[in-house]
């Protein structure tokens, strides 16, 4: 077989290749799935304590509860690997508006009743899982030394909200938003599963609660055009959990 023939044949198996796996793609949902990923692993690593340990502890270790420095170093580089990276992809990546992804303040009886009425349910439910379950108890804070003082817990529930608010937009503005013109209300199922699996670490419970926690978030950035009541409710329950956790030892 000459080597013109070789090469035809290879065209032609790349073009069959090409036509199968590449055709009727789009842009943006193509853009958001392979950026996610992308993403997701950054953060994974760069946003870790244990690259924070790593690289970065010896410089802090003189300073006061220099322990405490490696959860605000995650909390805060999330907001580059979550939120300003992801906004940069919407912003050039697919060319789209922030306010198509969540940014806005929208249907605000909805979403504040939502977050606000969702926490004060949520309080109860907290005390007792905090009761039957000594493990949350244990995990939370994260950081043990943020229990120091309330001056020092305050300072790191900011960063912690800091935080959600990034991690908030990212499944439930840049992925959810950013799939639902090509899967529509599938985007809710598609962003829960990336969301649950990042639990992995948690209690059980809450491990198993973020599946139900992914959908509901979902429909209510669905429903209000807006991440932001997500990440407000998120936050006042993560931070009740912390408090909660300290007052009951």
């Amino acid at each position: 077989m000459s080597g013109s023939e070789n090469q035809s044949r290879l065209k032609a198996w790349l073009q069959d290749k090409k036509q199968k796996y590449l055709s009727g793609w789009e842009r943006e949902p193509t853009v958001i799935l392979l950026g996610s990923a992308i993403l997701l692993t950054v953060y994974r690593f760069i946003s870790s304590r244990t690259f924070f340990r790593k690289h970065l502890a010896k410089y802090v270790a003189h300073l006061p509860l220099a322990g405490l420095y490696r959860h605000h170093y995650w909390f805060l580089t999330s907001l580059i690997t979550l939120l300003l990276l992801p906004m940069l992809v919407v912003k050039f990546g697919v060319k789209g508006r922030l306010r198509d992804y969540g940014c806005r303040l929208s249907n605000g009886k909805l979403g504040w009743g939502f977050a606000l009425g969702g926490w004060i349910l949520m309080i109860p439910v907290l005390l007792l899982v905090v009761h039957l379950f000594p493990a949350f108890q244990a995990k939370y804070p994260l950081n043990k030394l943020a229990a120091t003082s309330w001056k020092t817990l305050l300072l790191y529930e900011l960063a912690y909200g800091a935080y959600l608010f990034a991690w908030e937009f990212f499944f439930r503005g840049f992925m959810l938003f950013g799939l639902e013109k090509r899967f529509g209300n599938y985007s809710i199922l598609i962003q829960t599963i990336p969301f649950a699996v990042m639990h992995y670490s948690k209690p059980f419970p809450e491990a198993a609660g973020s599946i139900v926690a992914g959908l509901l978030l979902g429909a209510v950035a669905f429903e209000t055009r807006s991440f932001i009541y997500g990440a407000a409710i998120h936050w006042l329950v993560a931070a009740s959990m912390d408090i909660i956790a300290v007052m009951s030892r």
